[in-house]
């Protein structure tokens, strides 16, 4: 898969979503695919996080102004699970 692009996607989707990824990681467990993106449009940065499994896709897009807030929400939860483990 392209870091650029989702040929998957419509043309019309595709049309609207001119942008740039500016870093990628990805990561697979188990049968699932993550890929974390930072990319960039004219409305500014944002960070894009898909998750592909068994031929489907979903997808998670935070503007750069929520990157602090999302970050400290997935560490207060995964230090709440890792607590009560």
């Amino acid at each position: 898969m392209s870091n650029d692009s989702y040929q998957s996607y419509s043309p019309s989707y595709n049309q609207y979503s001119h942008n740039d990824a500016l870093e990628t990681r990805e990561l697979q467990i188990e049968r699932k695919f993550f890929k974390a993106q930072i990319r960039e449009n004219e409305r500014g940065k944002f960070l894009r996080l898909t998750e592909e499994s068994q031929g489907r896709r979903n997808t998670v897009i935070v503007p750069s102004s929520g990157f602090a807030d999302f970050a400290n929400l997935v560490n207060e939860i995964l230090s709440t699970e890792a607590a009560q483990s």
